[in-house]
């Protein structure tokens, strides 16, 4: 007995011994799930697959899943659902959608002649409009703003056209049997001409007037915020990146959105670097503010009666993002 007591004594002081080091190690830190980011093809915003397949991502410490979309107003009924982290956009979109509590934390680029109007041979100024049938890209369209602009300095309205609801990627399809003319982007925009279409204006003729953005979920900026500071620092280091090492990066891109590297192009898409975004969230008065254009987009959406609420631009860019690394703004 006393040596069957002996034994058991042992076995206990070593399953001991064994819990002892398990239980005072450090706990093991949760992984966050992956950001879901919505983007759409789109020259301004091809650095997501940058930082995805260079390591950019993982280098910064966050965990990132790209979602390609196939129809760009996608984006935005799926990040309303909250089935997105943070979406591509136009800020004119998102803030026609300013019910959402979001968060614009960077602007990726200006459109600087990369998307326009597209029309028939037939049509030779934007007068010739009047009475055609043009597709814009839905609801939310900040296509509809670049149209009605172009459109008043010729002395005509939104009324004179016929506005059809037919998406970017699916304008050359449409045409001529549909609709006369469509307003599209890169890489579409090009396959316009080759295919024997004109190019009747580009956002070249309006300077400043579309930027595009990265908007997170204001959730997920609140419970968050250092995964997407390492998105935003990933960001940049991919951008600056693919516009050190253009072969390789447009090989890339190619590689992952089924394209030509020869369809790569930056022509008419000016890249917002983290010094352009630090003066772009500065409120002022000028073609480059966010606040300035984000403003006028507003006064827009909202004289046409496409809502009647007027978000707060206030509320919805946050620059603290795009503080971090690299020269601050004089």
């Amino acid at each position: 007995m006393q040596k069957l007591l002996s034994c058991l004594l042992v076995l206990i002081m070593a399953a001991t011994a064994a819990l002892i080091p398990a239980c005072s190690q450090e706990p093991q830190p949760v992984q966050s799930k992956p950001l879901r980011v919505g983007w759409f093809l789109w020259p301004g915003w091809y650095p997501i697959v940058i930082a995805k397949e260079k390591g950019f991502f993982d280098k910064h410490g966050v965990q990132v899943e790209p979602v390609l979309y196939t129809a760009y107003t996608d984006i935005f009924s799926d990040f309303a659902a909250a089935k997105l982290d943070a979406a591509h956009g136009g800020l004119y979109e998102l803030l026609k959608s300013s019910t959402l509590d979001m968060k614009v934390v960077l602007a990726t680029d200006n459109s600087d002649g990369a998307e326009g109007v597209v029309v028939i041979p037939e049509i030779k100024t934007p007068a010739d409009l009047a009475g055609k049938r043009i597709g814009i890209q839905g609801a939310l369209s900040g296509s509809e703003f670049i149209i009605t602009t172009l459109l008043r300095r010729y002395g005509l309205s939104r009324n004179d056209l016929i506005l059809v609801d037919v998406g970017p990627e699916i304008v050359l399809e449409t045409m001529p049997e549909q609709i006369q003319g469509g307003y599209t982007w890169e890489p579409f925009l090009s396959k316009a001409k080759e295919k024997g279409y004109r190019v009747l204006f580009t956002t070249a003729d309006t300077p400043g007037m579309v930027p595009d953005v990265i908007v997170f979920q204001g959730a997920v900026v609140k419970e968050r915020r250092a995964d997407v500071q390492a998105f935003v620092d990933a960001w940049f280091e991919a951008q600056e990146y693919w516009l050190a090492h253009r072969q390789e990066g447009d090989a890339i891109i190619a590689k992952a959105t089924g394209q030509r590297p020869e369809d790569i192009s930056l022509e008419g898409c000016r890249i917002l670097s983290r010094r352009d975004n630090q003066k772009a969230f500065i409120s002022e008065a000028a073609p480059s503010s966010l606040f300035d254009t984000g403003a006028k987009q507003i006064a827009f959406f909202i004289s046409i009666g496409d809502a009647s609420m007027a978000p707060d631009l206030n509320a919805v860019l946050d620059p603290s993002f795009v503080q971090g690394s690299g020269d601050a703004v004089q």
